[in-house]
Order: structure tokens, then sequence, then C-alpha cells
């Protein structure tokens, strides 16, 4: 019984781990669709402050999702040492 929740364990972990990895891809390419709006922009003379706003808005995100990456990645190998033990 322990094995199915220990399998269990894993599989949420995991679900975790890619689900906060497929957050911080569409993260970045938002930040990469603002950030060449922006370039367009600058080259046009153009100084839109609130695109800028935004973009480092997106990074801070991104660098939040990146720690929150960072402890799932420690569960998932907790939850394999566990397994494994």
């Amino acid at each position: 019984m322990a094995i199915n929740k220990d399998v269990t364990a894993i599989e949420n972990a995991l679900d975790e781990f890619v689900r906060i990895g497929e957050e911080i891809g569409r993260t970045t390419e938002q930040i990469e669709s603002y950030e060449a709006d922006h370039y367009v922009e600058s080259i046009q003379g153009i100084n839109n402050e609130s695109l800028h706003y935004h973009i480092e808005r997106l990074k801070h995100h991104r660098d939040d999702l990146m720690i929150d990456k960072a402890r799932a990645e420690t569960v998932v190998r907790e939850a394999f040492e566990h397994y494994y033990a």
C-alpha cells in the first residue's frame, strides 16, 4: 500500500515540476514578444514605458517561477529517494 502512495507522490511532484516548466516557457515567450515590440517601437522613436514595465514584471514573475521550479525539483528528488529507500 505504501508503494502506491509513493508512486502517487512521485507523479504529483513530477506533474508540478512540468507545470512550472511549461509556465516558464510561456512567460519567456511573452517576454521575447514584448521585447520585440519594444525594439520596434524604440526604432520608431516611441518610448512606451508601460511596455517596458510589463516586460520587467514578466521577468520578475519568471524569476519567481524559477525559484518554484527549484523547490519542485527538490520535492521530486525527495519523493524518489523515499521510494527507493
